[in-house]
């Protein structure tokens, strides 16, 4: 089975100027998503889709292949992850004749991953040929039945009404269903849905647990998960716990 890590990487960031290749814990941004793709034992071929020469000098010294640079009009803040992937399979395909069957889509403003998360979800997609897609997700703690929509005299109207509570944003938290946010860390998807349905996801998608994210968008982002890659880096050197190791599981 071939699977593609598609790590997308534009150089017009406007929140953090250059941010997919700002140094983070000793690397640029994008290395620790082309290194975690690599570092699985499920993809076949690990590709940045940038439309710029020096991240794909970059991304080529971390192990990644660039191919081809990303037309200007799909390199935009308003761009599209279907339009960069599309843009990605359609080019691999006429150039080479290359169809992966699977996509995974690893932004590079997530670079805090769990050690094996990427082969997880991959293997929730490979084992269920009815899923359309694997998407991480993570449980919202603020339920949006309680959230509302304000009109222009200043009156609110709910966002979500829920069938058998009448008044669901008046309800405790706890008597509410839970509900969930997709936290854009590892997403993968089969190619022909990308291909034949024009779509990201499909409509059969697994959410795969995985509440610890980092999406980088501001500074204060950007040092939290500096913060937590040192931290992780600290324990992955440790020396072994001896206690912990005798412990019963």
């Amino acid at each position: 089975m071939q699977i593609l890590a598609l790590i997308p990487a534009r150089s017009g960031s406007k929140s953090i100027v250059d941010k997919n290749v700002r140094l983070i814990a000793g690397k640029p941004l994008l290395a620790w998503s082309i290194e975690q793709a690599r570092a699985s034992r499920l993809v076949t071929r690990v590709l940045v889709s940038t439309d710029s020469d020096r991240y794909a000098d970059l991304a080529r010294q971390f192990g990644a292949e660039t191919p081809f640079r990303r037309p200007a009009a799909i390199a935009g803040d308003l761009s599209t992850d279907l339009e960069t992937f599309a843009h990605a399979l359609a080019w691999l395909d006429a150039h080479e004749g290359y169809r992966p069957d699977i996509c995974l889509h690893l932004r590079p403003t997530h670079p805090v991953r769990r050690h094996g998360v990427i082969d997880d979800v991959l293997q929730v997609l490979i084992r269920d040929p009815a899923l359309d897609a694997v998407r991480t997700v993570a449980e919202v703690l603020h339920p949006p039945y309680k959230m509302w929509r304000r009109d222009d005299a200043g009156r609110l109207q709910p966002l979500l009404d829920l069938p058998g509570i009448a008044e669901p944003w008046n309800e405790p938290r706890q008597r509410l269903p839970k509900t969930y946010l997709h936290t854009g860390n590892v997403d993968a998807v089969r190619t022909s849905v990308i291909t034949q349905k024009h779509s990201m996801s499909g409509t059969a998608i697994f959410g795969f647990l995985e509440p610890e994210s980092f999406d980088i968008d501001t500074d204060e982002e950007f040092h939290r998960a500096e913060q937590a890659l040192r931290a992780s880096a600290g324990r992955a050197s440790a020396p072994p716990d001896r206690d912990r190791e005798r412990a019963p599981c």
